[in-house]
């Protein structure tokens, strides 16, 4: 399918239309909220997750995995599954779903399902490893389920066909000179644009926008990259967000190897063997 092209004004002057600006979905912001409000509890975000049933079934089927259930005692009840996941991976579990099905994307679901999967896998990555450096994991994770955001809106503002075309298979860098040669900007900028006008602190909008940099000595944006890199390679294919968290943190050392190996945090030195 060919690609509509145009130069870097164009593509932002779309972006940028405030009259018929994109919004973040309701459930999004709902959520945030309660998650940012010291006197909301579980109460609070369990009511919300119930206005959905895809999010309802969602973080039942996540509080009855492997890794949250070892013991395989499975509940039913959404109050309970709050419980056992707790408020911040029940509300990020919300979040995601919201992403998934509060976009309009004129075509190409099978990709943007993916698109959100990846990013839901990179999000949580982002924030064990954010853990490790006693970096701001909140952020982290915001920033990691965003990164590919501008993807989305050069979908729905850009180019409709943008999911049907063949930047839909594209990733790395062939991605980002693929958009750049047809839209004189990358998903990358998009992304950023779009934050910007949703009012998202600088951390975030200022991250996104560099994730694809390799001159950025930002360590949220290395995290980011790390994490993006390890969940191209664990998960090759189109993941739903409900098998990613088992495909990817199932090795509980895996998130300080990566940055280990990335010279982010000191190497642990291993125990020497018993003689």
């Amino acid at each position: 399918m060919t690609l509509q092209t145009m130069d870097r004004e164009s593509s932002l002057t779309l972006i940028r239309m405030v009259d018929n600006l994109p919004s973040l979905p309701d459930r999004y912001t709902r959520i945030r909220e309660v998650i940012e409000d010291p006197h909301a509890g579980a109460a609070d975000l369990a009511r919300i997750v119930a206005t959905d049933q895809a999010t309802t079934a969602m973080v039942l089927k996540f509080a009855n995995s492997q890794l949250h259930n070892p013991m395989g005692k499975n509940i039913a009840s959404l109050p309970m599954a709050v419980a056992r996941l707790g408020t911040r991976e029940t509300a990020q579990i919300g979040m995601a779903m919201s992403l998934i099905y509060g976009f309009a994307i004129p075509a190409g679901m099978t990709h943007i399902r993916a698109l959100w999967g990846h990013a839901f896998g990179v999000a949580l990555l982002a924030k064990r490893m954010a853990a490790l450096l006693d970096y701001d994991q909140d952020s982290l994770f915001t920033i990691g389920l965003l990164h590919d955001i501008g993807r989305a809106i050069l979908g729905i503002r850009v180019d409709m066909e943008y999911f049907e075309s063949r930047l839909a298979n594209m990733q790395g860098e062939e991605l980002v000179a693929a958009e750049q040669a047809a839209f004189g900007l990358d998903h990358a900028e998009a992304g950023a644009e779009l934050l910007k006008l949703w009012q998202f602190p600088s951390i975030v909008c200022q991250t996104v926008h560099d994730h694809h940099s390799i001159e950025s000595t930002s360590v949220a944006v290395k995290i980011v990259q790390i994490a993006s890199a390890e969940v191209h390679r664990a998960i090759p294919g189109a993941a739903d967000i409900d098998s990613v968290e088992e495909l990817l943190l199932t090795d509980s050392e895996r998130p300080r190897q990566l940055l280990e190996d990335a010279g982010l945090i000191e190497v642990r030195e291993q125990d020497e063997p018993e003689e």
